[in-house]
């Protein structure tokens, strides 16, 4: 095993052996009046409070705020790891009741097993839900990714983004309805979350897979979402919703256009309001 680091390449295109678009029917959201209570040395923390949202099958969804605000403790009660103190969360009319395979879920720091290469990474969830070649599936969703020649690769081998792009791949694999990302690209420098955002889209685009992506940049939400869910805290919480309709597919440019930037006026309005009523809270 080589101790070398390899950096980023230009990604080449889709491979053919890529699955076509596809529209998709599962992979539909439903949280109702949904709270999340922690308790702790006999101290109850309120980490959510009456949430509510529809989330449609295929759509792209940011829950964006502040830390604090609840954003990762509804991300992870979707996931199946947070239960819920009260109200409902279903996935495709199911009750979320524990983590499962519908549901791949990426994290800001990659949980790659360090012990495997790229291609064992990959393969590994199909291998465990019995597909016929697992090998042969870690391949081709290498290849949707860019990667597949550096299949033999250890994790420690790779730079951040390769990391979170066999990370996409590996949650990919499964074929999950659900997509659940926690900051994925938080660590990484400026230029490689550029492009890691615009990788994200073409992969999303060809499967259709529902996407709730958390993060606190503005910007970013902005970029790659159809609806953004702006959060509250104190008690966290789900504040409001602004659509992005903005057309698709969206580049660089997308990012000085005047849709964007009255969406990002709108939504930086609604969080300093927001910080403001905390600040006069305390």
């Amino acid at each position: 095993m080589p101790n070398r680091l390899i950096s980023e390449e230009p990604q080449p295109d889709l491979p053919p052996q890529v699955p076509p678009r596809r529209e998709t029917v599962r992979g539909h959201i439903n949280i109702d009046d949904v709270s999340v209570v922690f308790c702790r040395n006999r101290t109850a923390t309120v980490a959510l409070e009456n949430a509510s949202a529809e989330i449609k099958p295929g759509e792209f969804v940011a829950l964006l705020g502040p830390s604090g605000c609840g954003k990762s403790t509804l991300l992870n009660a979707i996931a199946g790891i947070v239960k819920p103190t009260s109200g409902t969360l279903s996935v495709d009319g199911e009750v979320v009741r524990e983590p499962n395979e519908t549901r791949g879920m990426i994290f800001q720091q990659h949980s790659l097993f360090p012990w495997m290469t790229a291609l064992q990474n990959v393969a590994f969830g199909p291998k465990m839900l019995g597909a016929a070649n697992p090998e042969s599936v870690g391949r081709t969703f290498l290849g949707l990714v860019g990667l597949e020649k550096f299949k033999d690769l250890y994790p420690a081998q790779l730079s951040g983004g390769m990391q979170q792009r066999v990370g996409i791949a590996r949650a990919l694999a499964t074929y999950p309805p659900v997509l659940l990302l926690d900051e994925p690209f938080g660590a990484l420098d400026a230029q490689t979350r550029t492009i890691m955002h615009e990788e994200l889209l073409k992969i999303w685009n060809n499967f259709r897979t529902t996407v709730v992506f958390v993060t606190h940049d503005v910007d970013e939400a902005i970029f790659l979402s159809d609806r953004v869910l702006v959060m509250k805290t104190m008690p966290g919480g789900i504040k409001c919703e602004i659509p992005v309709d903005i057309p698709r597919p969206r580049t660089s440019e997308t990012l000085v256009s005047p849709d964007f930037a009255k969406i990002r006026r709108e939504i930086i309005s609604i969080i300093r309001e927001e910080s403001l009523r905390v600040f006069n809270a305390q």
